[in-house]
């Protein structure tokens, strides 16, 4: 059975069975989680969600990221879980169907700082999560994203309950239990891309494993084969139609999905408009021409990034992250995307909003994934430019320095903590295994702006 293959496995995996690779590629996504998480303190839906949770004080036992206090391990998932996720700037794993570590993490940290775990425990609960939320995807992800569900959060929930289940030390039929809690509390739609809620949903899936976990710890009851059942996660989430989650249970644990499909994100944006960010940049760096002399610019891609990069005339920065269009005009003028150019005003600015309408996304029939994407510029006297690429800066076989990722650290963390501060969580941070305590990281992360 699906759910007992992957719960065994929750159960049994330890820190020494973990191949090195897989460690260490947790440790980069967890530097790159927490740094997003840090700038995402700054962001308006960070505050406002900071704010609500600071309102309806609870049990102070996990810190909220550049907050300042301490909440219930539950609501410091969730916001926690927020901010990582509210730039669209965290990793992504094609296995999830979506942002693996936002939805993980959060968890992991929430419910490591209450139980004053060590960092290696908490390394160890978060790639048991990983490998479990990849499993999960690779069973359903095609139908089920297709559908409009938005796989961070409703792959992610069970993922993090496993998370939980890890770190409090849940047996067997627990841990099962805890699986089956999570998934009739999952949820998260496509079509709040491009707003606060889109972001929220990463942190409602971390809350969720705190809860599930939380509650199965306890003798809660859920069913036990929730994944596989008649009525249960494949067949109500997915349709029951191409999905294979007991194919995909039975590999877990023979390799780590974490060592090979993690990506990390060179651009604050949905990975689905990236690879027109790296042909904007490539076409630009082969060929000198004048933007005033543009009269049509073309983007040709697959059929189903449109369905996330949903906006073709966003009017706002939140759009924006969700606009081909805008990303590559963006490329084209500022010969860079970070994370300035995502504000209302740039996004309305008149030689962006001029561009973008100058801009069309074509469907290319051959291209089935993120490559290949060609991005053709087409000038008024009648000359014709073109770029493809087929591989993205980011994903495993275009990998991003660790040089490289400590820098988007340094320059996100930068915008909240004091230059110290950010030398001293980036050092925790990647050295997590090191920590008798995450705690004494949370205690960094969870300062705020007005202490720099």
């Amino acid at each position: 059975m699906s759910t007992e293959r992957i719960a065994q496995f929750v159960v049994d995996a330890t820190y020494e069975s973990l191949p090195e690779e897989a460690k260490q590629n947790a440790k980069r996504a967890i530097v790159d989680c927490l740094g997003c998480a840090v700038a995402g303190s700054a962001e308006e839906g960070g505050k406002l969600l900071t704010q609500y949770i600071r309102d309806n004080a609870c049990k102070p036992e996990a810190g909220i990221i550049g907050g300042g206090f301490k909440s219930s391990a539950a609501e410091a998932a969730l916001v926690n879980g927020m901010l990582a996720h509210v730039l669209d700037y965290d990793d992504v794993a094609i296995p999830t169907g979506g942002h693996p570590t936002v939805a993980l993490l959060p968890a992991a940290l929430a419910l490591g700082e209450k139980l004053h775990a060590s960092g290696r425990d908490v390394l160890l609960a978060y790639i048991v999560g990983f490998e479990v939320m990849c499993t999960i995807g690779k069973g359903v992800t095609g139908r089920h994203y297709g559908l409009g569900w938005h796989c961070t959060s409703t792959n992610g929930a069970p993922g993090a309950a496993a998370v939980g289940a890890k770190l409090l030390g849940l047996d067997l039929s627990k841990t099962r239990m805890a699986i089956g809690i999570a998934c009739s509390l999952t949820g998260g739609l496509k079509q709040n891309f491009g707003t606060m809620t889109k972001s929220l949903h990463a942190g409602h899936a971390a809350r969720v494993g705190v809860v599930a976990s939380s509650l199965a710890q306890r003798g809660f009851t859920a069913v036990e084969n929730i994944l596989e059942a008649p009525q249960g996660f494949a067949k109500v989430l997915a349709g029951g139609e191409e999905c294979d989650i007991p194919g995909a249970a039975q590999d877990i644990g023979k390799s780590y999905m974490i060592a090979s499909t993690l990506e990390i994100k060179p651009y604050p944006s949905c990975r689905g408009t990236h690879p027109g960010i790296d042909a904007a940049l490539g076409l630009a760096k082969a060929n000198k021409f004048s933007l005033d002399d543009v009269a049509e610019v073309e983007v040709r891609g697959s059929a189903w990034i449109p369905s996330a990069a949903q906006y073709p005339r966003p009017k706002s920065g939140l759009e924006g992250k969700f606009s081909v269009e805008y990303c590559v005009a963006r490329a084209f003028l500022d010969n860079d995307v970070g994370m300035k150019h995502f504000t209302d005003e740039q996004v309305m600015a008149p030689k962006a909003q001029e561009l973008v309408n100058k801009t069309n996304y074509v469907v290319n029939p051959d291209a089935a994934g993120f490559v290949p994407f060609e991005v053709v510029v087409k000038l008024k006297d009648g000359t014709v430019l073109s770029h493809t690429v087929n591989s993205m800066l980011g994903d495993p076989s275009n990998p991003e320095s660790q040089e490289t990722l400590f820098s988007k650290y340094r320059d996100c963390a930068g915008a909240v903590l004091s230059a110290q501060e950010v030398e001293k969580s980036l050092d925790m941070a990647a050295n997590l295994e090191k920590l008798d305590n995450v705690a004494a990281l949370m205690t960094v992360l969870c300062k705020t702006s007005s202490g720099k």
